[in-house]
């Protein structure tokens, strides 16, 4: 409980950023960097653990590879084509003490798919996956949200918390976009009951104040818009 709320309000001091300077990320990567910094300022997250070969390993990693092969487009099925299955990364995921004690580093590092048949314990204890986007919502936007909520959909068996965070950068002249695409996208995050999403919108053409939305089971809603 308590390293869930801390986890939550790591990524509300995140938003808070976005908030303050829609231009404080260029990139998603930009983005995770400033998470994981937040994160690991934290003695929670700032923790190593020994593998069962004598290893100090953190909790906390970037670019994660999953322990499943899935279509990266069509996760759970939402479009026609379910060909292309392959392995994908999370954007940060937390790890278990558990998951790291009780195997060996490179088992740990998950390079290797063919170690999941040893797994133990369940490896996360939160994933967090990002997107950014600029312009308002297109289809392919829209897709490759519902296809991050799908890859997180999968992965629920395998940690005890999921996080979605979207930033977005609305530049488009008018509100098209968002008619569009909008409800699609809104119903997809409410639709995944055990995901928790914050999708932040910086209107910086036809509204003047941001728009914070959150689904999913916080501890601790976002407040701070």
């Amino acid at each position: 409980m308590e390293s869930q709320l801390i986890l939550e309000r790591t990524i509300h001091r995140l938003v808070d950023e976005f908030v303050k300077n829609p231009y404080a990320f260029f990139t998603e990567a930009d983005a995770v960097s400033i998470f994981h910094k937040f994160l690991i300022e934290n003695p929670k997250f700032n923790h190593k653990y020994v593998t069962l070969d004598g290893y100090e390993i953190s909790t906390v990693h970037r670019e994660f590879p999953t322990f499943f092969r899935f279509n990266d487009r069509n996760p759970i099925g939402r479009l026609d084509d379910d060909s292309g299955a392959s392995r994908g990364h999370y954007d940060t995921v937390i790890l278990t003490p558990e998951f790291i004690t009780s195997h060996t580093a490179d088992t740990v590092g998950n390079r290797d798919i063919r170690t999941k048949a040893i797994v133990t314990h369940p490896p996360f204890e939160a994933v967090v996956e990002f997107k950014l986007h600029n312009n308002g919502w297109s289809k392919g936007r829209a897709i490759g949200l519902l296809a991050e909520l799908g890859k997180l959909q999968l992965t629920l068996e395998e940690t005890r918390l999921c996080y979605l965070i979207v930033f977005q950068r609305y530049r488009a002249p008018n509100l098209n976009r968002w008619n569009r695409w909008w409800e699609t996208v809104k119903q997809a995050a409410e639709e995944m009951v055990e995901i928790r999403s914050i999708i932040a919108i910086q209107w910086l053409s036809v509204k003047n104040k941001p728009e914070i939305f959150s689904f999913g089971p916080w501890l601790e809603k976002y407040s701070g818009c």
